[in-house]
């Protein structure tokens, strides 16, 4: 396992601004962390079946949004025109537009680095995206399925990619606009979407959005990223059972309660 200093702690696992344009006010309690108060359970749970009940309503409004439709239009323009992924990924837009996209928008201002993973061969062990695997996998998930340095630009520039992207890109938005509203919303309906793909502490570990969730419902400090890998299994099984998050309800829960100590602390749920 590659060891991890404090700084690459930061860089790795830092969270990113939530911003935009998109109101999504009616979804979240007047009484919300920006106001300095302590939301409660009720309300954690009507937000998030609210969010989920209008996912199509919020899409539709976000993809209407005229600054992230420049960003899609510029996006596809540098794309169409780009020679290798390094014209990608120096276009600050159209950068943005990809990593965020593909679950990377923490590390968007990391271009040197960015242009190294996502240039790298998947399958090659040693190669920047396998090592950084266990790490954030993230980046291999994203190698993996846009093979950009073994097989060239050509597979960001047909069609069925520049949609997906694109579209990914805004649900993505979707999600930073419901966070805006009420921190950790997104990341919580996120985390129920794929929560059953970590089957253990090494998936969650793995994880940028399982870390954050688990370590933050459970009140395990951040910094044990800058542990062992054993060391930080241990916190997480020693507190949950990884293989309950193939139960909707624990999932549920497990939302529910990252975004009460998240908002304020922990009041009359468990998991």
């Amino acid at each position: 396992a590659m060891a991890i200093t404090s700084a690459m702690f930061s860089m790795l696992f830092s969270g990113s601004a939530r911003t935009g344009s998109v109101d999504f006010s009616f979804l979240a309690p007047s009484s919300s962390a920006s106001g300095g108060a302590t939301v409660d359970v009720g309300s954690v749970k009507s937000a998030l079946a609210n969010a989920e009940k209008n996912e199509a309503k919020q899409l539709a409004q976000v993809a209407k949004d005229p600054q992230i439709q420049k960003d899609i239009a510029r996006y596809v323009r540098v794309v169409k025109s780009a020679k290798t992924m390094d014209d990608v990924l120096s276009d600050p837009v159209a950068r943005n537009v990809f990593m965020t996209a593909n679950g990377l928008k923490s590390q968007v201002d990391y271009v040197g680095m960015a242009k190294k993973v996502l240039n790298s061969d998947p399958a090659d062990t040693r190669s920047p995206a396998a090592r950084l695997a266990g790490i954030n996998g993230t980046w291999l998930d994203t190698v993996t399925k846009w093979p950009v340095g073994l097989a060239g630009i050509g597979v960001l520039q047909v069609s069925d990619a520049v949609t997906e992207i694109t579209d990914n890109y805004v649900s993505e938005k979707r999600l930073d606009m419901l966070d805006q509203q009420l921190p950790g919303l997104g990341s919580a309906v996120l985390f129920k979407n794929i929560a059953k793909n970590l089957e253990d502490a090494t998936d969650i570990l793995g994880s940028p959005l399982g870390r954050e969730v688990i370590t933050t419902a459970f009140n395990i400090p951040k910094q044990i990223a800058v542990q062992s890998l054993v060391a930080q299994e241990k916190a997480i099984n020693t507190r949950m059972n990884p293989a309950k998050l193939q139960n909707d309800h624990f999932v549920d829960q497990i939302a529910q309660r990252y975004l009460i100590m998240l908002n304020g602390g922990l009041g009359g749920i468990t998991a």
